[in-house]
């Protein structure tokens, strides 16, 4: 078969449909018919033409094989492949080598290694943000308070921190061994056992396997620093070591991952279930509405505080508005929705269409996940882009700088800059005639448990094991990652979550995928009834009744942010303790299947590092290198259990998963359908 052909197939999607959003749909038409483009506009563009020529794929074949190389001013250099489209393919000279020698062995791997430094540089550049923010609020330096002081007490129990001390002591020496993890000791030497908090949460055959494959990592910039060096011209050409040192990347991502949902606990508080609703309406024209847009929450914790205060109230009336409208777009509104009911509003291939409405006043951002087409739409309507982050500046935005330790004054300047611009809409405004999803949100894993503890308070896991060895939990899947155009943005999610939800696989979810969920319909009850499995019903029925509601659990439980991703680990972690085994063995699988940013791409290596399947729709450009192919989706499941699936149609890769949760129940000598 050609390598083309699947990303041929990749393509189909989406010329098809463009989403699986009604609302989506809709505001892209708008947009389109205000002669505006949007992502998905330009998305559509490549599909016709391609360097003057028809293209089959849509993009350069060689990047899309992960065959051009830009490392140094040498370059680029492209690997001549016989599946490249036969005009492009002619403008490439017939050599399997670079110009330094470097074979498409070599460029696909380091070019694999490269995407993975910089996910792992966003997720821990973020831990280092709110574990200074911890550190600081320990030392009364911020007017942030340590909301879930058991979460921290946890915390410090596993780490081995004196429980006896002061909460502020405790919390102070937990921020300081998290900036260890990620900076390194603070005397210089090398965290030789490695990360404090991967030894402390992992299994120990998780943790064992980590060290004798020399995975295990040390600190995240210390690790990010030799990849760098790595990936240096004239440096590492083996491709094996490269992908090795992907895993070893990807694992120093999840335990930023973990450290940051830990303390975003500490500080903010654990999330508990809450009803609240999904969708491009939940914008209202009457309001002041402010998008709160990113990655780190403890932004809008304060936004969301001083709206509700009577100061702020008045002020938006004054204004001629009816109140303030706080809504959640990606990340940071997957935090405020689990910890406050905030609305969703979409994720970040909506959000210029959210600006399309006229009605968002301002639009906050703070760092990663901001496209550029967001402040390009802004600039055609009345909405103020603010950045806050020296990180991720924005041409012509509002910038008002965050720091910790005024953030209050901060909040005040945004909401005013807010309010200030209701007056300056356009006349004309235009939500979509679609209502938002009912969604339950916030299966924290200490929510989860306290809801089991209601079938058995003395091990709560029991139920949930019981179940999984019984059959009547046939698997869990993760659901996590990105939307992408590339693809039939949310069906790729709700398609596969429906079909596995059918074959009674529990899903759970976080991130942009928990969003598609929601818009999907996937995390309210009535999916229960009309698209799980008789055995799964019945469990999330039990467990319904059990936490007191008069109604069954959704299929999908929505875990978080993407940084949540980590409750996922922990859960999986408390089950493999529990039955004394790594997370190989568990019958859990995980579909990134729109992913799209860097950091994706290295969550998902951390996964299959730690031992688990992880499934992908969007062809990753590894393809050039048979090598590399090989080793990702076959050869690692030697390694650490875990190994890529890449297959664009959520269908296949729903019998897929099922077929390697059955391999695993088979294993375990557990019932298989």
């Amino acid at each position: 078969m050609a390598k083309l052909e699947i990303f041929q197939r990749e393509k189909s999607f989406r010329q098809k449909k463009r989403t699986g959003d009604p609302a989506t749909q809709h505001m892209i038409d708008y947009v389109e018919g205000l002669g505006l483009d949007c992502v998905f506009t330009r998305q559509k563009r490549y599909e016709d033409k391609l360097l003057g020529v028809i293209s089959k794929s849509g993009r350069c074949d060689f990047g899309l094989l992960g065959i051009c190389c830009r490392q140094c001013l040498m370059g680029p250099c492209r690997i001549w492949h016989k599946d490249v489209d036969t005009p492009l393919r002619i403008n490439a000279p017939m050599q399997s080598r670079g110009t330094c020698g470097a074979t498409a062995d070599t460029i696909v791997a380091r070019n694999w290694l490269v995407y993975h430094s910089r996910g792992c540089a966003a997720h821990s550049t973020t831990c280092k943000e709110v574990a200074e923010t911890l550190l600081k609020t320990a030392r009364g330096q911020t007017t942030y308070e340590l909301k879930d002081t058991n979460k921290l007490k946890d915390v410090s129990l596993k780490l081995g921190i004196n429980g006896g001390a002061s909460n502020d002591v405790i919390a102070q020496e937990i921020a300081l061994i998290a900036l260890s993890d990620i900076m390194g000791k603070p005397d210089g030497l090398s965290n030789k056992d490695g990360m404090r908090f991967a030894n402390a949460y992992l299994p120990p055959k998780v943790v064992a396997r980590l060290k004798e494959l020399e995975i295990m990592p040390t600190s995240s910039f210390e690790d990010l620093a030799d990849a760098d060096h790595q990936a240096v011209i004239g440096m590492m050409t083996d491709p094996y070591y490269f992908i090795m040192q992907s895993l070893k990347i990807g694992v120093a991502d999840i335990i930023a991952l973990l450290m940051t949902t830990e303390i975003h606990d500490i500080l903010l508080g654990t999330p508990t279930p809450v009803a609240t609703k999904i969708g491009i309406n939940v914008l209202n024209e009457k309001m002041v509405n402010i998008a709160v847009h990113g990655h780190i929450p403890t932004l809008a914790e304060k936004i969301i505080h001083w709206s509700d205060s009577r100061e702020f109230k008045d002020k938006a009336r004054l204004a001629g508005a009816d109140g303030i409208n706080i809504v959640g777009v990606c990340c940071t509104g997957a935090e405020v929705l689990q910890r406050h009911k905030i609305a969703l509003a979409g994720n970040n291939l909506q959000e210029d269409l959210l600006i399309a409405t006229g009605v968002v006043d301002a639009f906050l951002m703070d760092v990663q996940c901001s496209y550029p087409s967001t402040h390009n739409m802004a600039h055609k309507f009345h909405t103020k882009i603010i950045t806050t982050m020296k990180d991720a500046r924005v041409p012509d935005a509002d910038h008002i700088p965050f720091r910790a330790e005024s953030a209050d004054e901060w909040a005040k300047q945004v909401l005013d800059l807010a309010i200030s611009n209701f007056a300056k809409r356009p006349n004309k405004v235009h939500l979509p005639p679609y209502e938002p999803v009912d969604a339950i949100c916030g299966f924290s894993v200490e929510a989860c448990v306290g809801v089991l503890s209601k079938l058995d308070a003395v091990n709560p896991l029991k139920p949930l094991i019981d179940n999984i060895v019984n059959g009547n939990i046939y698997g869990v899947c993760l659901v996590a990652s990105c939307n992408t155009p590339k693809l039939t943005t949310d069906d790729m999610y709700n398609v596969l979550v429906r079909e596995l939800s059918k074959h009674n696989v529990l899903v759970i979810a976080t991130g942009c995928a928990a969003g598609s969920c929601g818009r999907g319909g996937m995390l309210n009850t009535q999916a229960t009834a009309r698209y799980t499995g008789d055995k799964l019903k019945a469990v999330l029925t039990a467990i319904g009744q059990a936490a007191g509601l008069d109604q069954p659990l959704p299929p999908v439980w929505h875990m978080g942010s993407c940084v949540d991703n980590s409750r996922a680990v922990n859960l999986a972690s408390a089950l493999a303790v529990t039955l004394g085994t790594g997370f190989k063995e568990l019958p859990i699988v995980v579909s990134a299947a729109e992913a799209v940013t860097e950091k994706a791409v290295s969550i998902g290596s951390g996964a299959v590092a730690l031992g688990f399947p992880v499934h992908v729709s969007v062809v990753p450009p590894v393809l050039g290198s048979p090598m590399v192919s090989k080793l990702l989706t076959v050869d690692l499941k030697e390694l650490t259990g875990g190994f890529y699936i890449v297959e664009p149609d959520p269908l296949i890769a729903a019998k897929q998963l099922l077929g390697i949760i059955t391999e695993k129940r088979k294993a375990l000598n557990l019932p298989v359908n």
